[in-house]
């Protein structure tokens, strides 16, 4: 009997000894994604004062990069839609240049809010989907921090290879306090959940003031901060007053810091939904309350505008109005092909205008494509910084891109690529998109797929006495031209094998290459 004990409790500690070697190198390589381990994301070393060579200006411009969320490329009354009414936002459509070609970096919040910030796309971060709470049990939360810590997976099923913003990610704010700028963040971060690691506050990422939420504002429990200081553990449902909060607090840090050169990353809630216009604006449009939330968004950039007016900044100041990716269950893609967490176009193009009086004299729209990854390399240019030579960064300057529009122009020769999931999808080469494969899965619905229907598997179909068989639905790949057909809607493939041959070509080797070296590391700089 003794003998029997003695084997148990052995063999008992050998399974421990197993288990904790296994969870050991779960941890340290985490799930694969698309052949994507933990280990590829690892942090690295330096200092980045070595890698950015700063150029003294003068008259260094102020920056506002204002954001909205989930708004649609059609949602926008200069678009030509009636139902909602952006009147502060046509007027500054007639201010500056407007993108009909733009594109966010990601079709889904956390990603494309990582790629306008870093210049890179998200998957170089390990990034392909937003962060959750659980508002559920105790048990359910433990759960969830037990499974983020072994491998970045959260309740709801989605895989981030990281937990959050890394610290080896270089975003705008701290390249820009290297030419002593002031840097601010209002509204919803979503880079991390801040309440359980502290690494992944605005503070450890380049900025010196933040007020604003730590995640989605659907996300319960949601965390409201100001600055380092937690004031509510979530602010439920009590939201009607955050767009005017955000505003406010937008303008106070612009009024604190007139005096030099700034950087203000505004990101609103709206109009993500639930919608929680205030009493204002509640029933105004005729777009419903998702359209409700669009017009306080639309005031709330007015009122950044007009402030910016009665300080005298409007010259020397770059401002940015987008989105961060198409609109999800309500909202207008204006025709587009495709919602929120998808690769169509109605997931990621998006309204953009930039507006900088000093640099661009007379307002115009441009149709050269463009993505949330240039306006890195843009606003760093505009402060008189090179670009970290340490690492890969997948954007181009936007003023370099209007300087020539040509059908042979970076603009129009440059690939775009589009990723969903681990996996780069398509690509966009001036007119031309080309769309490899699409999972049987599509965030945040299903959507189409080769033989793939939400029940199951379609089979070929074989007309009556004949050999042949068709599949029951569209062939893969896919090729449209946008400027022939912007919604995506004539799969032009079978008809254009050179075209697709080339794009097919261009995307493989970008996949390889990402694959290979995905945080895009450049060796010996």
């Amino acid at each position: 009997m003794k003998f029997l004990k003695r084997t148990l409790l052995s063999f008992a500690f050998f399974l421990a000894l197993l288990l904790g070697a296994l969870l050991t190198w779960y941890y340290l390589q985490g799930p694969s994604h698309q052949g994507l381990v933990r280990s590829d994301f690892a942090n690295r070393d330096f200092n980045i004062e070595e890698l950015v060579t700063v150029t003294p200006i003068t008259d260094k411009p102020n920056i506002v990069f204002i954001l909205a969320d989930d708004l649609g490329y059609g949602d926008v009354s200069y678009s030509g839609q009636t139902a909602i009414n952006t009147q502060n936002l046509d007027t500054f459509a007639s201010q500056g240049v407007v993108f009909t070609n733009f594109y966010a970096p990601a079709s889904i919040c956390t990603p494309s809010r990582v790629g306008f910030l870093s210049g890179r796309y998200a998957l170089r971060q390990g990034l392909a989907y937003p962060f959750h709470h659980v508002n559920g049990s105790f048990v359910m939360d433990v759960g969830n921090r037990v499974a983020n810590t072994l491998g970045a997976v959260d309740m709801r099923g989605e895989h981030n290879i990281v937990n959050g913003l890394m610290q080896s990610e270089i975003i705008i704010p701290e390249m820009l306090k290297l030419a002593n700028y002031k840097t601010g963040v209002v509204g919803k971060w979503h880079l991390g959940t801040i309440s359980q690691d502290d690494q992944f506050h605005p503070f450890n990422h380049g900025f010196d003031y933040f007020v604003g939420l730590e995640a989605s504002n659907d996300d319960w429990p949601v965390a409201f901060y100001e600055n380092d200081r937690k004031i509510l553990d979530d602010i439920g449902l009590d939201q009607a007053h955050y767009t005017q909060l955000f505003t406010d607090s937008a303008k106070n840090f612009i009024t604190q810091n007139q005096d030099e050169p700034f950087f203000l990353y505004l990101a609103h809630k709206d109009p993500h939904q639930p919608f929680f216009p205030s009493k204002g604006f509640r029933g105004k449009s005729k777009g419903g309350a998702y359209g409700d939330a669009v017009e306080e968004f639309d005031y709330s950039v007015g009122e950044i505008l007009k402030h910016l007016d009665s300080l005298n900044l409007t010259e020397n100041t770059i401002v940015v109005v987008t989105s961060d990716n198409g609109p999800w269950f309500e909202g207008n893609p204006c025709g587009l092909r495709g919602r929120k967490g998808q690769v169509f176009e109605g997931g990621y193009r998006v309204p953009f205008i930039i507006r900088y009086p000093k640099k661009i004299k007379t307002a115009y729209k441009t149709d050269v494509p463009a993505m949330g990854i240039d306006l890195f390399p843009t606003l760093v240019a505009e402060a008189g910084l090179s670009l970290p030579k340490d690492r890969k960064i997948d954007g181009t300057n936007l003023f370099e891109l209007l300087e020539d529009t040509s059908e042979t122009s970076i603009g129009n020769t440059r690939p775009l690529f589009f990723f969903h999931d681990y996996a780069f999808e398509a690509v966009r080469i001036g007119d031309w998109k080309y769309l490899q494969t699409n999972y049987s899965y599509t965030w945040p619905v299903p959507l189409e797929h080769p033989n793939y229907e939400t029940k199951g598997f379609v089979p070929t179909y074989s007309p009556p006495e004949k050999d042949t068989t068709i599949n029951r639905l569209d062939n893969w790949p896919k090729l449209y031209n946008l400027k022939v057909s912007p919604s995506e809607s004539y799969n032009l493939s079978t008809r254009n094998q050179k075209q697709v041959e080339q794009m097919d070509r261009v995307l493989t080797e970008f996949r390889n290459d990402f694959l290979s070296n995905p945080r895009g590391w450049v060796d010996n700089p």
